[in-house]
C-alpha cells in the first residue's frame, strides 16, 4: 500500500510540478497566430497519410455476372464447351468421362 501511495505522489509531483518547470520557457513571448482562412487551407498540400490517389472505379454500368460465370468456367475447361463443333473423341482403353463432349452448366436444356 505504502509504494503505491509513493506512485501516485510521484506521478503528482512529476505532472504537475516538475514537468511545467522543465517545459515552461519564460524568456520569449508567446506568438499570436493569425486565423487561417478556408480558401487557405484549401491551398495547402494534404498531409502525408492522405495524398494517396483517388482509385478508378469502373463506371460501365452494371455488372454482368452470368458473362463473368461463363468464361470462368471456360477458362477452368480450357475455353471447350458444349456449344463448340468439334466432334467427341472415340472411346478407347484409356477413355473416361472427361472426353465426352463437355456439359455447359450455363446453357439453358
Amino acid at each position: 500500500m505504502t509504494a503505491l501511495a509513493a506512485v501516485a505522489v510521484g506521478m503528482f509531483v512529476g505532472t504537475w510540478v516538475i514537468g511545467p518547470a522543465v517545459t515552461h520557457d519564460t524568456d520569449t513571448p508567446p506568438q499570436a497566430q493569425e486565423r487561417t482562412t478556408f480558401d487557405a487551407m484549401l491551398a495547402r498540400p494534404d498531409p502525408s497519410p492522405y495524398r494517396a490517389a483517388t482509385p478508378a472505379f469502373d463506371n460501365s454500368g452494371p455488372p454482368n455476372y452470368a458473362a463473368a460465370a461463363k468464361a470462368k468456367a471456360q477458362a477452368e475447361l480450357g475455353g471447350e464447351t458444349a456449344d463448340d463443333e468439334a466432334p467427341p473423341e472415340p472411346p478407347s482403353a484409356h477413355a473416361s468421362s472427361r472426353y465426352y463432349p463437355k456439359f455447359d452448366r450455363h446453357k439453358v436444356y
